[in-house]
């Protein structure tokens, strides 16, 4: 009777099948891992950014609110503060500034004023917390001013001292 003579272990299918089966498990566990580490190192820059500037903004508020309270004694020095609802710092030079209803009703060399006199407080607060150089302070700071979330004036590109009203 003649001798079966058995394959090699490597040439039998269900080898190759299990080989092909380990390969796709190992790929799929490893392609996830990298997904989420992906996706995590996104969440972590997104959330370190957003407290980027948050002391700077406190510091802001702070000093906005020191002026405010001194704004019914004292308005020729502190009575811009009574048209501010909130400054905020925005990155590089560039500042936001929220305003009441009332800031609206002025004639534009008294919102020129009033923005020039918000602008020299964050110039005190930003080169306080070194956030814009003695040059940048010089320049003026880009300025975007809202009311109620709409934009109603802009510092000039060329003159940050000057501003376009809407």
């Amino acid at each position: 009777m003649p001798t079966k003579i058995k394959k090699p272990f490597y040439k039998r299918v269900w080898f190759w099948i299990l080989v092909v089966i380990v390969i796709f498990l190992a790929i799929g566990a490893n392609g996830s891992k990298t997904n989420n580490s992906t996706s995590s190192k996104v969440q972590t820059s997104k959330t370190k950014s957003k407290p980027k500037y948050a002391e700077v903004n406190k510091d802001l508020a702070k000093a906005l609110k020191k002026d405010q309270s001194y704004a019914n004694d004292d308005p020729t020095n502190f009575g811009y503060a009574k048209y501010i609802e909130s400054i905020k710092y925005t990155g590089g030079s560039d500042i936001t500034v929220n305003v009441n209803g009332a800031f609206k009703d002025v004639d534009n060399d008294v919102k020129t004023d009033v923005m020039n006199q918000t602008q020299n407080l964050a110039k005190m607060v930003l080169l306080n917390d070194k956030k814009i150089s003695d040059d940048n302070a010089g320049e003026g700071l880009v300025v975007l001013v809202n009311n109620g979330g709409n934009s109603i004036g802009t510092s000039k590109a060329l003159n940050h001292k000057e501003y376009s009203w809407d």
